[in-house]
């Protein structure tokens, strides 16, 4: 459970786990909106993560959503599809990476 996406973003290198990842290198943007707005990207290459803020040049997918609705979704408060089919989630590029998200998250 995170308490704020600052305190999720810290912790997700320590958490990621590359066997379940797979071996697919790529960067995800994180564009948050609300009370902890902010970008943030995970960059996975070789099996290995690192998280950096502000604005990848080059994300293979970008995930939009407010830090509330975020935190929710990894404190499971709220569902994740849900929150795609509500619009509060958006994500734009190569969408086969969604469903990685949840090894990345420790969803």
């Amino acid at each position: 459970m995170a308490d704020s996406l600052h305190e999720l973003f810290e912790k997700i290198p320590g958490r990621f786990d590359s066997v379940a990842w797979g071996d697919r290198d790529a960067v995800l943007q994180f564009d948050v909106s609300g009370t902890e707005a902010g970008q943030w990207f995970a960059a996975i290459e070789n099996g290995v993560l690192t998280m950096g803020q502000g604005a990848s040049a080059a994300p293979d997918m970008t995930v939009n959503a407010a830090s509330e609705d975020l935190l929710g979704i990894i404190n499971g408060e709220l569902n994740a599809v849900s929150a795609f089919m509500q619009g509060k989630v958006k994500l734009d590029g190569d969408l086969t990476l969604a469903m990685k998200l949840q090894t990345l998250l420790g969803l």
